[in-house]
């Protein structure tokens, strides 16, 4: 039976196309053996049901541009690559891992991040990492092929979300810091969040990944931490979404239409949504600067900013002395620090709403799109805090972000929401464009995944012929459809 399908607006202006199945050959070996409960080998329909009901609780994340696919499943991970060949996509296995350490420890975040390398030629499976969130709160990063690069516990609670944030193409000179940095942000379930330096992880993995690394003097990051004032012991999720503007005109009209003056000057802002209390969701923001960890990165994250063949081979020996500094107490923050203190500055209160997830728009547009528990879809403008549209009829929603193209330049941005309910794909503009543009019936049973638009390192400063430019641009924004048999969809407007 073939895989290919395509579902189309009535109105003809998007379409979800099914390209490929995830073999079931693969999905054995994410969920394991195929005996019943007593020891009996299941059907082939038992066998189908039971993949069936596994696939509901994978995890999945996706690659720039979905060539990579990462799906997770208890404590086990899976790293497939897709291509198309004669009109048709085909999955074929990358990498099968089990690390967890301890027998009840499963994968509860997932993110499958881009490495990017100044040499286009040897981009590919060995530039792509799988980043899991454990249930102990273990961060560990992998490589493409399954090998262990990095494990880190930053806090010892459920590490639930995993986001990389990028700073916005040339307009560092906006913003409150001289040089925005890129950031991993890590979300725990009780509401910590850990910033990982974005410099330093990236040449930390470079260096694994080009196997200069000393075994003896493991990689470590800088990272900040943050506390939010929460009266409630447990989050739906967080986002960070940076310093604020610096740009004086921009800063005044943000005066004029910000309802809290404390964010146009914060350093660090953040939406949260909180599982208990009065509010549906809250901004948290500081102008004071965490403390962040002390050892030998911190200077090798600088001369990250210059990607140059020679940073690698001299990064090496700062990661060396790292041990030392370690030995000294000189190091990173205990894992056991409760971070710093980040005050609310301006909350939505909607009782009985709750904020079910966020979902932040690629980085020129400062938009957010939340979920909530009375079935509306809230976007969010991050520059002035308030809430520009609400999307109704929604219920039990995903989202995620688009962008289309024309002529190789971005046209316009959308927000892609799945009614799994209704089991229907709607597409909606924003900005002048703000209403529905197309609605696709796919049925139910479907996952909606974000893919990334920059790889880790996109953001730092190349060096060519006397002059300086981003290492990468953005690429157009793009999501794909996962189903619970293991279809893939793509959707395009």
């Amino acid at each position: 039976m073939s895989t290919r399908q395509q579902f189309v607006a009535k109105n003809g202006r998007a379409q979800v196309s099914v390209e490929g199945q995830i073999p079931v050959s693969l999905q054995r070996l994410l969920f394991g053996n195929d005996d019943s409960d007593d020891g009996k080998q299941l059907d082939a329909d038992r066998l189908a049901e039971r993949y069936l009901a596994c696939m509901k609780k994978v995890i999945c994340a996706m690659s720039i541009g979905g060539r990579y696919l990462a799906l997770a499943y208890e404590s086990r991970f899976m790293l497939l690559e897709w291509s198309q060949a004669e009109g048709r996509g085909e999955c074929q296995l990358v990498s099968l891992g089990n690390d967890a350490a301890m027998a009840d420890e499963t994968i509860t975040a997932l993110y499958c991040i881009d490495i990017y390398t100044p040499q286009p030629q040897r981009r590919g499976a060995g530039t792509v990492c799988v980043v899991a969130g454990y249930s102990s709160g273990h961060m560990r990063v992998f490589s493409a092929y399954g090998h262990l690069l990095t494990a880190h516990q930053f806090h010892p609670q459920p590490l639930i979300r995993i986001r990389l944030r990028m700073p916005l193409p040339d307009m560092s000179r906006q913003r409150t810091t001289a040089v925005e940095s890129e950031e991993m942000n890590l979300t725990f379930q009780d509401g910590t969040m850990v910033s990982v330096d974005g410099r330093s992880l990236y040449l930390a993995l470079r260096l694994c990944l080009s196997e200069a690394a000393d075994d003896s003097a493991g990689p470590m990051f800088q990272y900040k931490k943050w506390a939010f004032d929460l009266h409630t012991p447990r989050v739906s999720d967080a986002a960070s979404f940076g310093p604020a503007m610096r740009d004086p005109l921009a800063q005044l009209a943000k005066h004029e239409h910000t309802s809290s003056p404390h964010v146009a000057e914060a350093t660090a802002r953040f939406l949260v949504a909180p599982c208990h209390g009065e509010a549906a969701f809250g901004v948290f923001a500081t102008s004071e600067d965490a403390a962040a960890a002390v050892s030998a990165v911190a200077v090798a994250g600088k001369m990250a900013a210059r990607v140059t063949g020679a940073v690698l081979s001299m990064a090496k020996s700062y990661f060396r002395r790292s041990t030392t500094l370690s030995e000294s107490g000189q190091s990173t923050p205990s894992r056991t620090d409760t971070g710093t203190r980040v005050p609310c500055v301006l909350a939505v209160r909607d009782s009985p709403r709750k904020v079910l997830s966020i979902t932040l728009s690629p980085e020129p547009y400062a938009l957010a799109a939340l979920t909530d528990s009375l079935g509306r879809v809230m976007v969010v403008d991050l520059e002035s805090c308030e809430v520009v549209d609400m999307l109704k009829g929604l219920r039990g929603s995903q989202c995620a972000w688009m962008e289309s193209t024309e002529s190789d330049k971005v046209q316009c941005v959308y927000v892609v929401v799945y009614a799994a309910r209704r089991g229907v794909v709607e597409v909606y503009g924003v900005g002048a464009e703000r209403q529905l543009q197309a609605s696709v019936s796919v049925g139910q049973g479907w996952t909606l995944v974000q893919g990334p638009t920059q790889p880790l390192g996109g953001s730092l400063v190349v060096e060519t012929a006397g002059s300086e430019r981003r290492a990468t641009q953005p690429v157009p924004a793009t999501c794909v459809l996962l189903g619970d048999n293991g279809r893939i969809a793509r959707i395009s407007a």
